[in-house]
């Protein structure tokens, strides 16, 4: 299924791309759908070589905790990716790397105790998700609406808007 995306970007941006797309023979939309493609299938989908090769390290500013940090920004990316589609076909090693940013959710954020317990959701969902054998269509649990399991985008978004 396809979706709708608009996006706000700068002219000089949309001229450069309607350019690149011109050069492709492609209409704009047909190119920016598959630089989008792209970079999802290569830098979010694709295992991450060096992730599993080398220990992540992720610098924390204390005083805003782990939620201000890019490592942060990807995993809540990832965590609304999954609300849109929970079928997911990552790599083990890009779901060992999405797991120990939960990880540091729980233990280095400066949520509520209430948040943190939806991020051990998450978390939990991981782990079995690591355990079970591959299957067609195999999917997260978390981001399946009005189930046990499911993630409280709710209360996520509301603490996030609230923090200054």
């Amino acid at each position: 299924m396809e979706t709708k995306i608009n996006l706000r970007i700068e002219e000089f941006v949309k001229e450069s791309l309607e350019k690149s797309a011109k050069e492709d023979g492609k209409s704009l939309s047909e190119y920016i759908r598959g630089i989008l493609r792209e970079y999802v299938e290569f830098e979010i989908e694709a295992p991450i070589q060096q992730e599993s090769k080398f220990p992540e390290i992720v610098f924390i500013d204390t005083d805003k905790g782990y939620e201000s940090t890019f490592e942060f920004t990807y995993l809540l990316t990832w965590l609304f990716c999954k609300y849109m589609s929970p079928v997911d076909i990552n790599h083990v090693d890009a779901i060992n790397a999405l797991k120990r940013r939960v990880e540091l959710v729980v233990s280095e954020s400066t949520f509520s105790q209430e948040l943190k317990m939806e991020f051990v959701k998450v978390l939990n969902d991981l782990n079995r998700f690591l355990v079970e054998p591959p299957y067609e269509g195999k999917q997260f649990y978390f981001s399946i609406p009005n189930n046990h399991l499911s993630f409280n985008y709710n209360m996520l978004m509301n603490e996030i808007w609230s923090k200054n």
